[in-house]
């Protein structure tokens, strides 16, 4: 039987893939080496081969005749290895297996003799000492954080409200949620994504809040990742989410702290990943992509007021180009005559019908805001303003595109752009585009029936066990305080259900039994008359 270069390398791969799975059991069935020239040689097989790891071997007062301190250089603060490893090493006398409460006291140091532990806590900042003799290792936090500072969040801007977003430092952002919290309840899960690298991952939530499927989900889903390495959150949601080839995100990212504090509040999970500011939150149904920081920081009329104006632009920036080609190409019948000679009038003369002059517009939106995307930010304003009011100005002027499509693009642009999260906004964009076709097809017609399409793939989708049209589709009239509106403070006792939280109660009302002020004011008058 031949085999085809495709079988050849699929073959090639798997064997790969068994020889190094052979070797991870072969080296987890080895015993822990008892002697430093052997650790040396392990290490130098492995890890140590590396220009940036450092093997320092100390001579020791006390009765330990070989010493190596093994770290990897850059990742680890060199000031507190000399000071609270190295230095004590040199002049204690004790013996090796108490210097967690003698020598190493000060550094905090943890046993381990699991090898492939040890080289995990190597890649992650730790020093691990290594002494003749004795059957594990001491393991030294020593990790160097590299930082910037907290910033103001650049994605999710808010004219009111906290403005601290997370950085890429998993223990500073653990901080952050802690601080913003202040709840002994708040829980932290670490794990380790990735076979060749290893990516931290943490898992947030409410003690007594939370439904424990729900955790238990996330970082089930979490570990059984199986992949080479991750580099962001991103990834991390492509890979746990439901529905993965779906164009609608069933997990939401976020780097404002408020927004994740507020999720997990009401019950959900939050998903820290090292290296990546952007924090994804679950479950996360459509509704949960319209709701802003701004909305809770702000008075509850003009929080539902502005989720009002998100509906209608939604509705402006999916529907205007279809329904214009629709009336425009397939039922002007359905127009009124006046509107009719109008649209007709404007489009005389011009080499393109609308369908295409429309898609000739996209193209250029589309171009727009990517260059503004990628240059610099003093220039990105600058060549978006510019870059449409000319080539507007010369599509019309060369006789390539009407006015009116000019300005009813325009208006799509600035309304798919009041979609909160970016993520949303790409697939409406590709919504958009079957709306479209469905109308240059069959007018009114493919627009309804596209639309029912959409309709049932939404309504099929789920977020971690949550219906994704939730509280439309199943209805849950609880919930309809803070979806397409928001209630005052007063009339939201409850927590979201999409969330299935433990304990539903948010806001404790006042005792039924307590005494009303119009009674103490009927008692006082009747005490003072009894007085006189």
């Amino acid at each position: 039987m031949k085999l085809d270069a495709d079988q050849v390398a699929d073959l090639d791969q798997r064997l790969r893939e068994l020889s190094r799975r052979l070797d991870n059991l072969l080296d987890a069935d080895t015993p822990f080496p008892t002697e430093t020239a052997e650790v040396r040689q392990r290490l130098g097989r492995g890890l140590g081969s590396s220009a940036d790891v450092r093997l320092v071997s100390v001579a020791t007062p006390g009765p330990e005749h070989g010493v190596l301190v093994a770290y990897i250089d850059g990742i680890v603060d060199n000031q507190r290895v000399a000071e609270a490893v190295v230095r004590p090493l040199g002049q204690t006398t004790a013996a090796a297996a108490s210097w967690q409460h003698t020598a190493l006291a000060s550094a905090g140091v943890k046993a381990e003799s699991r090898w492939s532990a040890l080289l995990t806590d190597l890649t992650e900042g730790s020093t691990v000492i290594f002494a003749s003799g004795l059957a594990h290792a001491w393991v030294a936090d020593t990790a160097k954080y590299v930082q910037r500072d907290v910033t103001r969040p650049q994605t999710e801007l808010a004219v009111r409200g906290p403005e601290q977003a997370f950085i890429e430092v998993l223990s500073v952002q653990k901080a952050q949620l802690r601080q913003a919290l202040g709840s002994t309840a708040l829980r932290f899960t670490d794990l380790h994504v990735g076979r060749t690298a290893q990516s931290t991952v943490a898992v947030a939530h409410l003690a007594g809040v939370t439904n424990p499927s729900l955790v238990d989900a996330v970082v089930g889903r979490i570990q059984q990742i199986d992949v080479a390495g991750i580099s962001t959150s991103t990834q991390i949601a492509g890979l746990i989410r439901d529905h993965p080839r779906s164009i609608f995100p069933t997990v939401r990212a976020t780097e404002r702290v408020d927004v994740a504090t507020w999720h997990i509040l009401q019950g959900g999970a939050a998903v820290l990943t090292n290296g990546d500011p952007f924090v994804l939150l679950a479950p996360a149904p459509l509704v949960s992509f319209y709701r802003t920081a701004m909305d809770y920081s702000t008075s509850w009329a003009d929080a539902a007021f502005t989720r009002l104006i998100r509906l209608i632009s939604w509705g402006l920036g999916l529907y205007l180009p279809a329904l214009y080609v629709a009336l425009a190409e397939v039922n002007p019948n359905l127009l009124p005559t006046s509107l009719f000679i109008m649209m007709q009038g404007g489009h005389s003369g011009l080499p393109f019908s609308p369908l295409l002059e429309i898609v000739l517009m996209i193209v250029v939106i589309e171009v727009l805001r990517e260059a503004a995307i990628r240059l610099p930010k003093f220039l990105s304003t600058t060549i978006g303003t510019v870059g449409a009011i000319v080539v507007g100005t010369a599509v019309v002027r060369a006789g390539i595109v009407d006015s009116q499509i000019i300005v009813m693009m325009t208006l799509t642009a600035l309304a798919l752009f009041a979609t909160p999260t970016y993520e949303l906004t790409g697939a409406w964009r590709l919504v958009g585009f079957l709306l479209l076709i469905g109308a240059a097809m069959l007018g009114i017609l493919g627009i309804v029936l596209a639309t029912v399409a959409v309709v049932a793939v939404v309504l099929d989708m789920k977020s971690f066990g949550v219906p994704y049209f939730a509280p439309g589709a199943p209805f849950r009239s609880a919930d309809w305080s803070d979806s397409v509106w928001r209630a005052p403070w007063t009339l939201m006792g409850r927590r979201r259900t999409e969330a299935r939280p433990s304990q539903d109660t948010w806001r404790v009302p006042a005792a039924a039994s307590a005494p009303s002020p119009h009674l103490h004011r009927a008692q006082r008058r009747r005490r003072h008359r009894g007085d006189q």
